[in-house]
């Protein structure tokens, strides 16, 4: 099964005040960390979607081997990102039978998690395998190539979290146990990168 990793990272991060897509994070970035864990998974590729600040966060990513994408129309919210990023990964040479979407802000995923999210697909006959968070299920999550018409269909603020919700018939969950954080704000980053919440499972 070929599966290409696709990231997130075009957000204005209004809650944070500043680009967190460019916050240092383990002799990183935030961005940049979550590149390299989608990297040393066995992903065959990974995808950027770039939106504001693009320049800035591209100039700091020199050397990277992710593909970045531009979404000029990052201001309608995630579900562009979405859909011009599955729109360029299927004008590729790669034709992956999946797409693993996940975030730049989610710094505890590791390639440990993103591997075992493709083990449950390889392994499964759902067409989509997402994280669990409590009740309800999102990203870091695959999708099946069945998918990508409604991925690339998706508009404005409406992001995967949407498709996953309109399709739990063919969902599987995996539980992340506290690795599914998100930093959206400067209190917790701030708690988070001092603590670098080594005790994580």
């Amino acid at each position: 099964m070929k599966i290409v990793a696709l990231i997130l990272a075009a957000g204005n991060s209004s809650r944070m005040g500043e680009a967190k897509q460019l916050l240092p994070w383990s002799q990183d970035t935030l961005l940049g960390n979550a590149i390299k864990m989608a990297a040393r998974s066995q992903v065959e590729k990974v995808y950027v979607v770039l939106g504001a600040e693009a320049k800035r966060i591209k100039a700091s990513l020199q050397g990277t081997k992710a593909e970045m994408i531009m979404n000029q129309n990052w201001r309608w919210g995630m579900g562009t990102s979405i859909s011009c990023g599955v729109a360029r990964i299927l004008n590729s040479d790669i034709k992956p039978n999946a797409i693993l979407i996940m975030l730049a802000d989610q710094p505890f995923i590791d390639e440990a998690y993103l591997n075992l999210l493709m083990e449950h697909f390889n392994a499964s006959d759902g067409r989509i395998i997402a994280t669990k968070y409590g009740n309800k299920m999102g990203v870091p999550a695959i999708f099946d190539k069945s998918l990508y018409t409604a991925l690339m269909d998706l508009d404005g603020v409406e992001g995967a979290n949407v498709l996953i919700a309109q399709n739990k018939q063919v969902c599987f969950g995996v539980d992340p146990g506290k690795k599914a954080l998100d930093l959206d704000t400067q209190e917790e980053y701030t708690i988070f990168k001092i603590s670098n919440f080594k005790n994580i499972t």
